[in-house]
């Protein structure tokens, strides 16, 4: 398993990153996005509950095109959490002790710094701690994942203070597009945003339809509705189009409801039909009730022998910056 030793180093990077937050002074979170700190002894670590535990974090992320760990995993002997360390943005602190009747999980937010998660994971025993750990891999995962695309998508907010006038027009949302995802193609009822990089592109699309039935948010008609409009305007070189990889991988389909409104989230690879391209991608689709339509948006990287997790999750918390005006601020075209 991969420990962490050089703590001067790691101190010094976490000095680096730590600033001032706007709210009384109190400071904001450090470390680079995906990293997680396991507050742990060694020999525990080196052991049985810590390879558990690694095995959790280390596991690869969802839709990828090759393997990629979660999570950037740094572990720190408890005597060596001091003042800097607790700066960090990621903390998990296992407790391994008969004082607990049963293995459960805790979280404090921004206990120490502003914009951080500590997860507390206790256990009776060596044993119950391992199999609790295993059977709730996915909630761990999850948690901190959504926790890192939320803090991105807050930070993009403060960053890029308008939301994308477009999105505002066309289809009533607001939105805000990281800078440099400037080259534009619009059809009707269709948008279309890239980068245009030579290395790590990214692109986001928007595209909307009538809402006529719920089951336009089952996985296998969003699938469908995708290949659909984006084969139509995304193409590519000998007469291409753009479609959802199924063969290697099946999308991962998801629902769930942010500021109050359901969502369907499909998560997987795309790939252009007759030519060698593809990449992961990630879509959300909703209802605007302001308008009565469907609206879909899409991320996803092309990023040929480069890592992607990183690229990917920064540009999937556009996402998470979502949201729908309340009708009398609504902008509609025409």
């Amino acid at each position: 398993m991969k420990r962490f030793t050089g703590l001067l180093a790691l101190a010094a990077t976490i000095v680096l990153f730590v600033s001032c937050d706007g709210g009384g002074g109190f400071l904001s979170a450090s470390g680079t996005n995906n990293e997680m700190m396991v507050l742990m002894d060694n020999i525990a670590w080196e052991g049985t509950p810590g390879r558990a535990l690694f095995d959790v974090l280390n596991s690869n992320v969802k839709a990828l095109p090759q393997p990629e760990p979660n999570f950037t995993i740094l572990q720190i002997e408890p005597e060596n959490f001091s003042s800097t360390f607790k700066m960090a943005r990621n903390i998990i602190i296992p407790d391994i002790s008969p004082i607990y009747s049963y293995p459960k999980l805790t979280a404090d937010i921004d206990k120490y710094a502003v914009g951080q998660v500590i997860m507390n994971i206790n256990a009776p025993d060596t044993v119950s701690f391992v199999k609790f750990v295993t059977e709730n891999r996915e909630s761990i995962i999850n948690y901190f994942v959504s926790k890192e695309l939320e803090r991105t998508g807050e930070w993009l907010k403060r960053d890029i203070a308008a939301p994308l006038s477009r999105a505002q027009q066309v289809f009533g949302i607001n939105i805000h597009v990281p800078k440099g995802i400037t080259n534009v193609t619009e059809h009707k009822d269709f948008y279309w945003a890239t980068n245009n990089a030579s290395r790590g592109r990214q692109d986001i699309v928007i595209y909307q339809f009538p809402y006529t039935t719920e089951k336009v948010f089952e996985k296998d008609s969003l699938i469908a509705i995708r290949n659909r409009v984006l084969g139509k305007y995304i193409k590519g070189s000998f007469d291409s189009q753009m479609t959802t990889a199924t063969r290697v991988y099946s999308p991962d389909y998801r629902t769930m409801v942010m500021d109050g409104t359901f969502r369907a989230e499909l998560r997987g690879l795309w790939e252009m039909s007759t030519d060698m391209m593809g990449g992961p991608f990630v879509m959300h689709a909703f209802v605007n009730d302001n308008t009565g339509m469907v609206v879909v948006v899409e991320v996803y990287v092309y990023a040929p022998e480069m890592n992607k997790r990183n690229l990917m999750r920064n540009l999937e918390a556009t996402l998470y910056t979502i949201s729908l005006p309340k009708p009398k601020e609504a902008i509609i075209e025409g």
